[in-house]
């Protein structure tokens, strides 16, 4: 059983481009994400069978086959104060973005367990153990990407934090 989620994938000059909107010098005690790791989640299946994994890829290939690349504009951060975490978000929503996570989510939901947050929030995580009382939206950015590939991807916990393995990916047309 493995931590496994859909995201979007980035190349490495657009997670440049992210972590550029890092404010590390500000929030200097926060656990930041590495370039490598910046991502948009699409959802997160949780722990998963190897079996099931393959047929969620399988199953999701169609609908990854006949979707459209789509452009995205960062322009804030922002924080969910519960969960400690500083977010870069988007400038307004993306309804191709939108569909897709929509028909993924339908696609996953007979495997998901647990608590499904109500309404998708399309971020980039940026870092954890963010001080609370960051508590209001800054400007960041803009930072706008076209978005190609979704991947399937696997949590791997290391000694020196946690990895987002690529798995599997699939081109936007």
């Amino acid at each position: 059983m493995q931590r496994c989620f859909f995201s979007l994938s980035f190349d490495a000059a657009q997670q440049q481009q992210l972590a550029a909107c890092q404010p590390v010098a500000q929030y200097p005690d926060a656990l930041w994400h590495p370039p490598a790791n910046l991502h948009l989640t699409l959802v997160f299946l949780g722990q998963q069978s190897e079996e099931t994994q393959r047929q969620l890829w399988q199953d999701a290939l169609p609908l990854l086959q006949r979707s459209a690349a789509f452009e995205l504009c960062f322009d804030h951060l922002a924080q969910f104060h519960q969960a400690k975490v500083l977010f870069l978000g988007l400038q307004t929503e993306v309804p191709a973005l939108m569909a897709l996570q929509q028909r993924l989510s339908a696609l996953c939901q007979p495997v998901l367990t647990g608590p499904q947050p109500e309404q998708f929030l399309p971020h980039i995580t940026l870092a954890r153990k963010i001080r609370p009382e960051f508590s209001f939206r800054q400007p960041a950015g803009p930072v706008r990407l076209t978005c190609t590939e979704v991947g399937f991807y696997h949590s791997i916990s290391t000694v020196s934090g946690v990895r987002y393995l690529c798995k599997e990916r699939q081109t936007l047309v």
